[in-house]
Parts: structure tokens; sequence; C-alpha cells
């Protein structure tokens, strides 16, 4: 209503004006936008004046749902251009209109929330920040010193709602049936190696999407996390400098560059890497055969080593004022090379000591990973339509050769055994996606769009024992088995605002066509299946700092090709892993209830929530004849799980911040697998706290606590996790330098301690895949000025 009375204000006053001086009369058109300054984001209805030299009124209007702004018919002359907004601070710029400058198209102006002065703006915009849209939260990645070492990986580890485990399996909600998207899209750049290889400096917010509207892909019950990467808004030439050392060794060289003219956007970003890691594993393990009580304590210990080459280069055209083109290409290409020592120790209830075996392996794996994406974007006359088509090819493929030498040293000392292993993988994935935006009027928004996705996999596993001087094959370990997936989709989703009152109400389809085969063609599997999934996101604006929001979303978890796979690969001795090739998806109906609060000095943004799974996926292990684990992932009948979360973040000082997160949950699991009841209900918490410190002459220090409580089902246990990172920086050379220190798990206490149980047997493991990390870096950043006049880069779906 206020906004409305605005715009009703602006008119008459703009009308009035006008009559008065009849005298001065004009042509000229001015056209421009206005966004959020942490999210980027369109802000409506915010009000736009043009004034002269006496502040008298010349002329006024209001911003569109989209943010955008046409003034019509202003006089030559010089004047003053202001945008104001309620909650932000008011902006104010020059603006002159002369006989040859009719037609002025300017930058978008960016807004700053009112609540904060200059000084507490840094602070602001140097850490993490939440917004509350429609359909998502978006999470600004600002100069956080805890990441700005690293990776996304790390990046991701510190958005709220979000975990990354030890293993480096990223969770939301502290559910990992998560789907991840590179700037909107799948990608295997989301692969936990491919995530590693890209710098935090690239990245520029992380939308956490926990109810996702029709316009996303389906999969992923938890929800989606979809990377933004940073691109140039700015003219002329801009990029900056990263090098890291540290302890472990670890050696990084990063450099992103842009160059942006009147035309062309052109963008390049390359990096190597040279890095150790330090793991630790060990398990303690009882189980009973023929009547006979068997112990095993075991201990593995592991050196790793990655070596990494990365580029990335691209460029946005423009061919007219609505009409643009971009390509680009990834390629990331990695040499992973790792040594491990395994001591075996069994003893029995026969014998004190039945023998001790010791392993030493070591492995080298090349992986090389290629994408090449395209986008063509249209606009039309009619602010807010768009048309975008979008082409991207993934292809990428790994080799892993082990080679293990295995010798029992008591009672007696054996000859040394050799095993060797290799493993392939090859990846072709081709995504066609089409998206079409139009308006009516200007608080309602039709969506529709179509994708296509075809995706080829090829996975070989063998393994060969030296006998004689002879390797023979191992257990019949000599698979190749092929996997095609073809995903059919299209959506169409119609949004409104009504007053206070916002809504969007989507309905997605897609065609799924699933085929893995064995080379040999001993199995052969074909399961083809069609299902809608309709989505529903409300809203409500109470005043202007707080806003209320509902959101249903209907989603579905497709089981990947490794957990398809009927195959066995050798993890070690007492180890074997197959996947289930009856699995069936799991479908997921997902509501949540939200509230964000915006205070002078604080923003909370609670959250209920309550999901509903068929078919959910839990990991089940038996021990065979043998005495070897075996260990397949099985469908559970449902899981129901009633949730609370709370992000809040608190700046009580000008150079003082604190924000964290909480989260509870209670899940009831029912199902069975042969004679075995799985039914289990339990419930887990976890929370995070960032404290930041600003200190004088540009120095910063950081800290992070993160706890994960202990959870099960109805066959393990895991126990819980804390760990706590810590970060100084200090900025030089007029703040384009930057000196940043970091220790990443500390006290090293990040470590995965876990409890199987079965019928006959009882395993108690840990492992640590890294210990504490310690890295100092250094990063200059550069920008460049252009004479030339700049425009916000169209990307369509890659933002």
């Amino acid at each position: 209503m206020k906004q409305n009375l605005t715009a009703l204000l602006l008119v008459w006053f703009s009308i009035t004006y006008t009559m008065a001086q009849q005298s001065k009369t004009g042509k000229a058109e001015v056209t421009g936008k206005v966004i959020e300054n942490v999210t980027n984001e369109a802000l409506p209805f915010a009000s736009v004046l043009i004034k002269d030299a006496s502040q008298q009124l010349v002329e006024g209007v209001i911003t569109n749902e989209e943010g955008v702004y046409t003034i019509m018919d202003i006089p030559v002359g010089n004047y003053s251009l202001e945008v104001t907004y309620t909650g932000f601070k008011a902006h104010s710029q020059p603006l002159e209109i002369t006989e040859t400058r009719q037609k002025i198209n300017l930058e978008p102006i960016l807004l700053l929330e009112e609540t904060v002065s200059l000084d507490e703006v840094k602070i602001t915009t140097e850490t993490s920040q939440v917004s509350l849209r429609l359909d998502k939260k978006v999470f600004k990645v600002g100069k956080d010193i805890l990441s700005q070492s690293g990776s996304v990986t790390d990046v991701l580890g510190n958005v709220p709602s979000v975990a990354v485990d030890p293993s480096g399996t990223v969770q939301l909600r502290g559910n990992a049936n998560v789907t991840i998207l590179i700037n909107g899209r799948r990608s295997g750049l989301t692969s936990a190696q491919a995530l590693e290889q890209i710098p935090s400096d690239n990245v520029d917010r992380v939308e956490v999407i926990t109810t996702p509207s029709a316009r996303y892909d389906a999969s992923g019950s938890a929800g989606i996390i979809n990377i933004i990467l940073k691109k140039n808004t700015k003219g002329g030439l801009t990029g900056q400098l990263r090098g890291v050392v540290g302890t472990p060794d670890d050696y990084r060289l990063y450099g992103s560059f842009s160059y942006k003219a009147e035309k062309f956007n052109f963008f390049a970003n390359a990096g190597i890497r040279y890095t150790d890691y330090e793991g630790e594993y060990t398990k303690q393990q009882t189980s009973t055969r023929n009547n006979t009580i068997v112990n095993l304590d075991q201990r593995e210990d592991q050196d790793r080593h990655d070596d990494g080459k990365l580029i990335y280069v691209g460029a946005d055209y423009y061919l007219n004022k609505n009409n643009s083109i971009t390509a680009a290409f990834y390629r990331n290409q990695t040499e992973d090379t790792d040594e491990t020592k395994l001591t075996y120790g069994y003893t029995s209830t026969t014998a004190a000591i039945d023998s001790i075996l010791t392993t030493l392996g070591n492995s080298k794996e090349k992986r090389s990973y290629n994408q090449l994406e395209m986008n063509y974007t249209k606009t039309f006359a009619k602010e807010g339509r768009k048309l975008t088509f979008d082409l991207q090819y993934d292809f990428w493929d790994s080799t892993k050769k082990w080679n293990v030498r295995t010798q029992k040293e008591t009672p007696i000392m054996t000859p040394i055994s050799n095993l060797r292993t290799k493993s392939t993988n090859n990846n072709n994935d081709i995504v066609l996606q089409s998206d079409f935006v139009t308006p009516f009027g200007e608080n309602t928004k039709l969506e529709i769009g179509a994708k296509f996705e075809n995706r080829h996999v090829t996975d070989g596993f063998i393994a060969e024992e030296l006998v004689n001087g002879n390797y023979q094959l191992l257990d019949n370990l000599d698979n190749e088995i092929a996997y095609d997936e073809q995903i059919i989709g299209g959506y169409v989703q119609y949004g409104s605002k009504i007053g206070k009152f916002s809504y969007l109400l989507g309905l997605r389809i897609e065609d799924t066509n699933i085929r893995i085969k064995d080379e040999e063609g001993s199995f052969n599997n074909t399961n083809t299946f069609t299902n809608l999934f309709p989505t529903l996101n409300l809203g409500y604006a109470i005043g202007e700092n707080t806003n209320f929001q509902l959101n249903y979303s209907k989603r579905i978890n497709r089981p990947s090709l490794w957990q398809l796979n009927p195959f066995s690969e050798l993890e070690d001795f007492n180890v074997r892993f197959f996947g289930n090739p009856t699995l069936k998806s799991a479908f997921t109906d997902a509501v949540e209830l939200s509230l964000l609060q915006k205070g002078t000095k604080f923003t909370l943004n609670p959250s209920i929530y309550y999901s509903y799974t068929t078919d959910d996926t839990q990991w089940y292990t038996t021990q065979n004849s043998d005495g070897v684990f075996v260990s397949t992932i099985i469908n559970l009948d449902l899981e129901k799980r009633y949730g609370f979360e709370l992000s809040a973040s608190y700046n009580p000082l000008k150079w003082l911040s604190f924000n964290g997160d909480f989260n509870a949950y209670r899940f009831d699991q029912e199902g069975i697998t042969g004679t075995q009841q799985l039914d289990f209900s339990d419930e887990t918490w976890q929370t995070s706290i960032n404290t930041r410190i600003k200190l004088k002459h540009g120095i910063s220090i950081q800290s992070r606590f993160n706890h994960q409580g202990e959870r099960g089902n109805a066959q393990s246990k895991r126990k819980s996790i804390s760990y706590v990172n810590l970060g100084a920086s200090k900025k030089l050379f007029n703040n384009r330098g930057n000196l940043i220190f970091n220790v990443s798990n500390v006290f090293d206490s990040r470590k995965t301690r876990q409890e199987i149980t079965g019928t006959d047997f009882f395993v108690n493991q840990m492992s640590s895949r890294n210990g504490a990390r310690w890295s100092l870096s250094f990063v200059y950043k550069f920008n460049g000025k252009s004479g030339h006049k700049t425009r916000q880069v169209q990307r369509s779906n890659r933002n």
C-alpha cells in the first residue's frame, strides 16, 4: 500500500510541476535498473527522481517488478538523479542531457541498507548475508577469511544450513541427498574432487533452495545448493592473483582476469596446485565364525598427493541491445598419487595371536574434466520479457591404478603377495535448455521452459593377483558396465504480487529413461517412468523488515550408477561394496514455514520444516561365510523428518559481528531387508558459530566453531564431531593486497567415529581424512578503467 501511495504522489507532483514549467520541453529518455548491493537482486517499487539545480522535481517514477525504470521527455540540462527505497540509503548521481545525448542507458544502481553506517558497510560487505526470496535463500559470500585460501568446499562449510563432513560429502540440514548446481545447472564440477579444484575466490554467492520451485530440476530430496561464480560488471580490465603456501605441503597459484568493453566481456581463470593430505583410519572388529570369536585390529596410514591444473576461458558478446551470446570452456586436469600402509592384527579365542599382516599400497589416478557451455539471450521491447537458449556439453574420464604388496609377519613370515587393480570411468553429458519469461502488468509473471539431458557413462574395474610370475584374475573381479540416462523435462510457473501477499505456483514434468548393462551381456536392465512435480511458494510481508514464507515442493532422488552397479570393487581384504540394480527412486514431499526479521543490529531467520520420503535409501552391511564384510544400498519403506532451524546474525559494534546457524530435527524410519527389521527413530542437532573482529590498520580476525551431533540408524551410529577453524588477515597496498593466515581443524578433532552392529559382528571404526592444516596466502587485485559504456552481463541460466 505504501509503495502504491508513493507512486500516486510521484505521478501527481510530476504532472503539477510539468504544468507549471510549460516552457521546458524535451524528448530525452533515461533507463536503468535498481538492485540490492548484497544479493544483486532487483528492487521493485524504488522511487527514481530527476531534480534540477534548485532541487525542484522534474520527473519521477518507480521501478517495476524487475527493478527497471524508464523516464521520458526530459528537457536539455544538468540534473541530479536520486533513488530512494525504504530501509536503504538514498543514492544520488549527476545527469546531463544534451541535444546529442537523448537516449541514455545508465549502469545498474546498487543500494546499501540504511541500518549500517559507512564504517559498518565495510564489515557487512565482508561477511555472508542472508536474503529471503520467494523460492530460495541467498547467502552473499564476502571476504570470509576462513574460506579465502581454499576451494569451493571450504566456502560451503561456511554457509548456514550446509555442512561438509570429513569425507567431503555435502549435506543440507543433515541430509546428503542434495543436488549441487554451478550457475544454475548440473555439472561434473560438483563432484567432491572437482569442488576441491575451484578456488573460493571465484564464488560470488551461494543459493540454498530447500523447497525449489518448478524452474529447477526435481532431483535432490533435500533441496538444491546453487553456486554462482563471479563475473565482471565493471568496465576495462579487472582481475586478481593469489598465491598459497601451507603445511602439510600445499602450494597453489590462481589468477583470474576479465576485460569488459562495449560489445564484449572476455574472462579467464587459471590455476595450478600441489597439495599433500595425511589420513588416518582405524578399525576394531569382533565377529563370530564357526562358533569362534575373531578379533581384528586394523590401522591405515594414508599419504595423498594431488597435482591439479585448471583453465576457464570465455566471452560474452552483445550483438545489439536485445541479443547476446556467451561461450565458455572449462578444463580441469588432476593427477593423484596415494601411498597407503595397512596393518591387520588378528586374534581369536583359539589362539593368542593368529596372524599379523602388513599391506603397502600405492595408487595413481588421472582425471580430465572438460565442459563447454553456450548461451543465447534475447530481450524484448516489453520490460521483463526474456528468451534464453542454453547448451552444455560435459566430457570427462579417469583412470586409477592400484598396486598392493601384502606379507604375513606373524606367526611365520610368508612371501610377499602382489595384487593390482585398475578402474576406469568415462562420461559424456549433453544438455539443451530453453526458458521464456514474460510479465503481465507490473506484478505478475509467467515462466515456461523445457530441458533435454542425455548422459552416457562407462565404468570398468579389474583386480588381478600375481601367481607363479603371472597375473591372474582375482575372485572374478573383471567387469565393465554402461549407464545411459535420458531426462526430458518441462515446467510452467505463474507468480504474482497483490499488496503484501505474493505467490508462485508451478508444475514440472520429467520423463526418465535409464538403462544399465554390462559388457558381456549378463545384466541388462531398463527403467522408464514419468512424474509430475508440483510446487507452491507463498510470501507475506508484515512490514518493511518482516517477511513470512510458506513453501511446498515435490522432489525425486534417482539412484546413481555406483549405487546401481551390481558388480563389486575391491576396497580392502575385508570389505566389498556392491550396488543394487533393483534400487528404486525415492520421492519426497517437503513443506517449510520460515520468517525473516531484520533489525538495526540483528537478523533472524527461523524455519520449521517437514518432509515425507518413500523408498528412502540406506547402506546395509552383512558378513559372508569367508568373514568378508559386504555393504550394499537398500530401499527403506519411508522416512518422516521434522525439523527446526535458526539462522541469525548480530552486529553489536562496528568492529564485532557474530553469525550462526542451529538445526535440530527428528526422523522416523520404517523398513525391512530379508528378516531384519530396520524401523528406527532418532533426533540430532548441529550448529555453527562464527565470530569476526575487525581491528585497526586493516587487520581482521575470524573464528568458526562447528558441531554435528550424534545420529544413527537401525544398524549404525555415528558419534558427534566438533572442530574449530581460525583465521586472520591484513590489508596492504591501499586495500589492493591482502595477507591471510588460516588454520583449519585446529585441534585435529574433525574425525568420523562410527559403530556398526550386525547379528554376528561389531565394528568400531574411526576415519580422519585430513588433520590440522595451516596456510598463508597473498592476494592482489587490480581494477582497470575503460571509457566505454558498460552494461550488465546477461547469462540467463548461468545466474
